[in-house]
């Protein structure tokens, strides 16, 4: 499985796994900012790693899987996910119902200390 590299802007995108999870930025800061994602049953966002970013999930709606580094975890309504910066991960829907979610991405330390400018 591919793994895709994003970086720590966001915006509004369709996933390219055509999976038609969707992706639309609500919120952004000088070193955060947070998407409302919703998964369509069966979809998945795709794997994935951020550079220079720790990612919070917050299951609002819906059940699925989350995969870490290989290992996998069952999300519902009111989970609560942290993906280190740099790990791999997933986030699959496994139910009946759109499976929304929100992703706070925030700088890490390592990453806000490089930025002179």
């Amino acid at each position: 499985m591919d793994t895709k590299d994003t970086a720590t802007t966001g915006g509004s995108v369709t996933d390219p796994t055509g999976s038609a999870a969707l992706r639309r930025e609500v919120m952004t800061g000088p070193d955060s900012h947070v998407d409302v994602v919703t998964v369509p049953p069966g979809g998945e966002i795709g794997r994935e790693i951020h550079r220079g970013a720790d990612e919070t999930i917050v299951v609002v709606t819906g059940t699925g899987e989350a995969e870490l580094d290989g290992q996998r975890t069952p999300l519902r309504a009111g989970s609560l996910l942290f993906i280190p910066d740099g790990t791999p991960h997933n986030i699959l829907n496994r139910g009946h119902r759109p499976l929304r979610l929100y992703a706070v991405h925030a700088a890490t330390s390592a990453a806000t200390s490089a930025d002179t400018s």
